[in-house]
């Protein structure tokens, strides 16, 4: 009994004196959110969508009319589900899924699931051959059972042409 007290006086001691460490003693490793960018360091507003982009959503939401819902500028990680076999590392597939995005993504209103793709092609970098430059892009969409239609921006589009390109006719 005799040791009982020193053992208690001594761990409180140094339960206190670690919690005065981390409050007062330590400097602040991260900054909190309320400090700020870093001086100097500015945010612009800059435009979603290109000129054409624009003019191409609009015809897109006269394509569509009542039929899906229109979203543009949507991450592939946000329209697609990932589920691997436990114990594979997702990290390669998470970090590709990241970098890609869907111009256009036409959603359901009533299953509020995906249904169709609509991506403005870009210019393929010299470096990559033919084909392989949204390999990953194109099978995930695939492999969920969304469509993809790719459009060129070297080409003018019409409502009717869109409802061709996008197969919205009604059915006769």
């Amino acid at each position: 009994m005799d040791l009982l007290y020193p053992i208690l006086g001594i761990g409180a001691l140094v339960f206190l004196g670690s919690l005065a460490w981390e409050s007062f003693g330590r400097k602040r490793a991260v900054a909190s959110p309320s400090d700020g960018p870093p001086a100097g360091m500015t945010f612009v507003a800059k435009p979603l969508l290109t000129d054409y982009e624009v003019q191409l959503y609009n015809l897109l939401r006269l394509a569509v009319e009542d039929r899906y819902l229109l979203f543009t500028q949507i991450p592939l990680w946000c329209l697609l589900d990932l589920r691997l076999p436990s114990g594979t590392p997702p990290v390669e597939t998470l970090r590709e899924l990241a970098l890609k995005g869907a111009t256009f993504v036409l959603v359901h209103p009533g299953s509020r699931l995906v249904e169709k793709v609509v991506q403005v092609e870009r210019p393929v970098p010299d470096d990559l051959p033919d084909g392989s430059h949204d390999t990953m892009f194109e099978s995930a969409l695939r492999d969920a059972g969304v469509q993809l239609v790719r459009l060129s921006p070297l080409h003018a589009y019409t409502v009717p042409g869109l409802v061709t390109v996008l197969d919205l006719a009604e059915p006769e």
